[in-house]
């Protein structure tokens, strides 16, 4: 599942192309995946590209918004007579010819794009497609007013890279809860974005058993998980985010933060502190990986 990093980055890579552009048509091949009226869209320029936790939020030159939610196995893949480029859940649209059985809505556009930070430097007027797939049909486009999206965010915490987020925060929010400390720290309503793979490195960073409850962990303990997590998601943004299975080295798709992961994916292996081979153990439905040495 793409977590915050990978989150970060599609919106940074698709920033570069998209903003300008004009949406001319929006095909829905699946009405589960799109919520709203497609036609909305239609003639709308595209002003701006956020995120917020997982969401990318897409603005226009009118009131309506566009969010997506790409949950367990969505892309998002930009795609013009230069380059591809996007992100997402790693599989073989990355590379294959699209639409693709998987494909679920398709947006046309049209504009010019200047990008000095795509490699390479590419200038376009011609029509561009952008591309949602999604194996499972989990995620999801929605078209919404302000509102709208006001109240799709008022349930979520601040992201942990947020400067309103500091462990004077996360120890409010955590001292009474009896639940794991790593199932607290993936709660969204917490710390937004906060996935998978960075809560099981992050915990290991800052030496705490991801079993504990959350309550147990004093200020100068939660001062280290805040300290560890915002380093392993940073990192991760730095890195792209992470690509755990194939197409690691696909220019404009993969990240590299599986090169430097310290406990996920890594059963058996050693630990990078002391050497014991690390376990795994299903927690909440996820698989979590931790040195019965070092995490306390």
């Amino acid at each position: 599942m793409p977590e915050l990093p990978e989150v970060e980055t599609i919106a940074r890579r698709l920033r570069e192309v998209v903003v300008g552009k004009t949406i001319t048509k929006v095909a829905v091949l699946r009405e589960k995946s799109f919520l709203g009226s497609p036609t909305s869209l239609e003639g709308a320029t595209i002003t701006g590209i956020s995120r917020r936790s997982k969401i990318i939020q897409f603005e226009f030159d009118r009131p309506e918004k566009m969010l997506v939610h790409l949950k367990m196995t969505g892309q998002l893949i930009y795609q013009d007579q230069n380059i591809r480029l996007g992100g997402g859940h790693p599989t073989a649209d990355w590379v294959n010819e699209l639409p693709s059985k998987y494909t679920r809505v398709i947006l046309d556009l049209a504009g010019t794009t200047s990008s000095k930070n795509v490699q390479p430097t590419v200038t376009t007027a011609s029509t561009a497609k952008l591309f949602f797939n999604d194996l499972r049909v989990f995620g999801w486009l929605k078209v919404m007013t302000d509102a709208e999206v006001e109240r799709e965010f008022s349930l979520l915490g601040p992201d942990i890279i947020d400067p309103a987020v500091s462990a004077a925060y996360l120890f409010e929010k955590l001292h009474t809860r009896g639940i794991p400390i790593k199932q607290a720290l993936m709660d969204n309503s917490v710390v937004a974005g906060v996935g998978n793979i960075y809560a099981n490195d992050a915990l290991h960073l800052a030496g705490i058993d991801p079993f504990r409850p959350a309550k147990s962990l004093s200020f100068a303990e939660v001062a280290k998980v805040y300290q560890a997590t915002l380093h392993v998601v940073r990192t991760g943004i730095e890195l792209g985010g992470a690509t755990m299975h194939d197409y690691r080295h696909v220019d404009g798709f993969a990240g590299q933060y599986q090169t430097v992961v310290r406990t996920y994916g890594r059963e058996g292996e050693p630990c990078l502190i002391c050497g014991t081979p690390l376990l795994r153990k299903k927690q909440a439905g996820r698989s979590t990986f931790y040195c019965t040495i070092c995490q306390k």
